[in-house]
């Protein structure tokens, strides 16, 4: 097994990728290359409700409003280090955030997205659960972000979707995936989901982690270690990462699962980072 010590030298030559968890305890920040786990620690101390990672930094949610990391902000490349700067957004409560064609947005029982440096209403929806790669789930359907504000584009009690690529949404209905209309991929009630846009994906479902079998198109059921239940899974770097209800870190880079307790309660959310390469 090797040494933390160990993985840091693996992390440094083959480039690295961050990782967060929203939960009750903080914002874990997280350092990996490939599937080896290295550093953790909190980036953020309070209750986080969501996070969204990207090339424009990392955002969160909580209770006190939205705060964001610049994505220059790598201090020594630990993911724990990262200092978050609020931004003064119109909206209390909030659940989901992620990035528009304006900029930031950010959604509870209303949606609001930043234009111009200003915050405006993005459009009347549901109660928003979450934002994805240019799609919002909220309680009414699932919306399109547009330059305008937002359009409707189907489907109802819409509790994630996952933007990229073919579009995929979870509700309490099933997996939908949008081709010519929306088409149902997986029965039972679905709580998240989450692409790469390539081909691969996972849901979390009735029956837990579920993954799309590229090749066929079939969805199948796929087992965590721990044997906690799955929360909340996302894609980035070239891996796929899970966390569970007991707080336990599991990332896949192609050859199975490796895992970590983070030692957090309450967790939220997953969202992972573009991955970077050694300097």
């Amino acid at each position: 097994m090797q040494t933390l010590t160990e993985k840091r030298v693996f992390g440094d030559k083959s480039g690295t990728t961050e990782l967060f968890v929203a939960s009750e305890t903080g914002l874990v920040g997280v350092s990996v290359s490939a599937d080896q786990i290295g550093e953790f620690g909190l980036a953020h101390r309070g209750p986080v409700e969501t996070v969204a990672a990207s090339d424009r930094g990392v955002m969160i949610g909580t209770a006190e409003g939205v705060l964001h990391s610049d994505p220059t902000d790598r201090a020594a490349e630990r993911a724990q280090a990262r200092t978050f700067e609020p931004i003064e957004a119109p909206i209390e409560g909030v659940v989901a955030v992620g990035w528009g064609p304006g900029g930031p947005v950010a959604g509870g029982d209303r949606l609001v997205g930043r234009v111009d440096d200003e915050w405006v209403d993005l459009g009347e929806t549901g109660n928003v659960r979450a934002v994805d790669g240019g799609l919002v789930a909220a309680e009414d359907g699932v919306y399109r972000l547009t330059e305008a504000g937002v359009d409707r584009v189907g489907l109802d009690d819409v509790r994630d979707v996952a933007g990229h690529g073919r579009p995929l949404a979870a509700t309490a209905d099933g997996l939908f995936a949008l081709a010519n209309g929306w088409q149902s991929v997986a029965e039972g009630a679905f709580d998240r989901v989450a692409s790469d846009g390539h081909g691969h994906a996972h849901a979390v479902g009735p029956t837990g982690l579920g993954r799309r079998v590229e090749e066929t198109g079939e969805w199948t059921p796929t087992e965590l270690p721990g044997g906690s239940p799955a929360v909340d899974v996302a894609y980035g770097g070239g891996i796929v990462a899970a966390v569970t209800d007991d707080g336990t870190l599991c990332v896949d880079a192609g050859d199975g699962w490796r895992h970590q307790l983070l030692g957090v309660r309450g967790v939220n959310e997953i969202a992972v980072g573009a991955g970077s390469d050694a300097a």
